[in-house]
C-alpha cells in the first residue's frame, strides 16, 4: 500500500463522516476507519525485515569520546582493523557494549618502551620508559584517569625501559615491580632496585614460562625467556605474549636475530603466533626470518618515528607489514579488543 492511497482513504472518510446522519453510525465509521488506517500504515512503521537496520546499543559513560563500544556494522572480514594506516575500512566498526575489553595503550614514544593493559578494572604495565618518556606516558596515565598501576612487568634492564620508574610511580602509585634479571647487572637495574626500596614498591622476580592471569583470568600473559649464557641482556630480553580469546599479541621488548633464533630452537613456532607484533627494539634491525614466519603477523607496532631509514624499517616494507609507528606528534596509540576482533587507532592527546 502506497502512501498516496493512504491519504485517499482519509480523505474519502472525512468526506463520509461530515455528511449528516445517524450519530451511532458515525461512531461505528469512525471506530473502522482508525483501525483500517492502522492497518494500512503498519508496513510503513515496519518496513521489509531486509531494509531495517538495528539500533546499535548506547555507549556506556566510559567509553563515549571516539572509544569504541557498539556492535559491528558490517561485520570486518578481517580480524585486525588497522584505523591507522586504513581508517577508511570499517570507519563504523564498533564493539558490543556488553564485551569486556582488553585495552592496550602506548604513549607517544621513541626509542623507549611502555604499555599499559588495562582489563577487568585492573591496570598493568609492560616496561616504563626512561625519564623523559616516562613523562609522556604520564600524560597518557592522566588522560585515562590511572591513579594506580597493579603490576609493572620491566622486560631487562636497559633504562630506556625502567628509568621512568620513579616519575611513573608520582601519577599513579605501582603496587608491584617485577624484573627478570639481577639488579646488579646493571647500572639502572642497581638504580630500580634502590628506587623502589625508596618508594616502598616491592620488586619479586619473574621468569621464563610464567603465566599471569589478569581480572577473571580470560587475560592470560605468558613470558617467554631466553636465558643462554652467549646471549646479550637485549636477547635474553623477556618477550611477553598477550592473550584474549581468540587474538594474541606479541611485546618483544629488544630481542634481537640471535635471541630470536635461541628462541624458535627452543621453543617451536606455535607459541610465537600472534595477531600484532610490538617490533623488537624500536625497528633498529630485521627479524629472524623463521621467527618472523612463526609470528604470522597482520600489524607490527614500533616505538620509534617513521621514516628514519633504521634497517627494521625498511625490511618491513619490504615485507609488506603494516606498521603502527609511536612516535606522532599530539596522538597516543590504542589497540582494543574483545577477543575476536582487534582495532588499532590513534587518540587525541589532551591532557596537559
Amino acid at each position: 500500500m502506497k502512501v498516496n492511497d493512504i491519504l485517499t482513504d482519509i480523505v474519502v472518510f472525512l468526506i463520509l463522516y461530515n455528511r449528516k446522519g445517524n450519530g451511532v453510525r458515525k461512531k461505528r465509521l469512525l471506530r473502522a476507519a482508525v483501525i483500517m488506517i492502522l492497518a494500512l500504515a503498519a508496513p510503513l512503521c515496519t518496513g521489509a525485515a531486509e531494509d531495517m537496520i538495528p539500533p546499535s546499543p548506547e555507549p556506556p559513560a566510559a567509553y563515549i569520546d571516539g572509544r569504541p563500544t557498539p556492535v559491528p556494522s558490517p561485520v570486518p572480514e578481517e580480524t585486525v582493523i588497522d584505523h591507522v594506516n586504513h581508517p577508511e575500512i570499517y570507519p563504523r566498526f564498533f564493539f558490543p557494549k556488553s564485551r569486556k575489553l582488553l585495552e592496550i595503550w602506548i604513549p607517544n614514544i621513541r626509542d623507549a618502551d611502555e604499555a599499559v593493559l588495562m582489563y577487568d578494572d585492573q591496570v598493568w604495565m609492560i616496561d616504563c620508559g626512561d625519564v623523559k618518556m616516562g613523562s609522556r606516558g604520564v600524560l597518557m596515565l592522566k588522560q585515562l584517569g590511572i591513579s594506580r598501576i597493579d603490576i609493572l612487568f620491566t622486560s631487562h634492564l636497559h633504562h630506556d625501559h625502567i628509568n621512568g620508574l620513579a616519575v611513573t610511580n608520582e601519577a599513579a602509585k605501582i603496587s608491584e615491580v617485577k624484573i627478570c634479571f639481577d639488579p646488579e647487572t646493571t647500572d639502572s637495574g642497581m638504580k630500580l632496585a634502590q628506587t623502589a626500596e625508596e618508594l616502598g614498591i616491592p620488586v619479586t622476580r619473574y621468569g621464563d614460562g610464567d603465566r599471569f592471569a589478569m581480572g577473571d583470568g580470560a587475560v592470560e600473559l605468558l613470558i617467554l625467556k631466553n636465558n643462554e649464557s652467549n646471549l646479550d641482556m637485549n636477547n635474553q630480553s623477556a618477550v611477553t605474549r598477550v592473550s584474549y580469546g581468540q587474538r594474541t599479541i606479541l611485546f618483544m621488548a629488544d630481542m634481537e636475530q640471535p635471541g630470536q633464533q635461541a628462541m624458535i630452537e627452543r621453543i617451536g613456532p606455535e607459541a610465537l603466533k600472534c595477531d600484532i607484533l610490538k617490533y623488537p627494539h624500536h625497528a633498529k634491525s630485521d627479524m629472524y626470518t623463521p621467527f618472523y614466519k612463526a609470528a604470522d603477523a597482520k600489524a607490527a607496532v614500533a616505538t620509534s618515528v617513521e621514516g628514519r631509514g633504521d634497517a627494521g624499517q625498511l625490511a618491513m616494507f619490504n615485507r609488506r607489514m603494516p606498521m603502527i609507528y609511536t612516535a606522532v606528534k599530539d596522538q597516543f596509540t590504542h589497540l582494543v579488543t574483545d577477543g575476536e576482533y582487534w582495532l588499532i587507532e590513534r587518540v587525541p592527546i589532551t591532557a596537559q
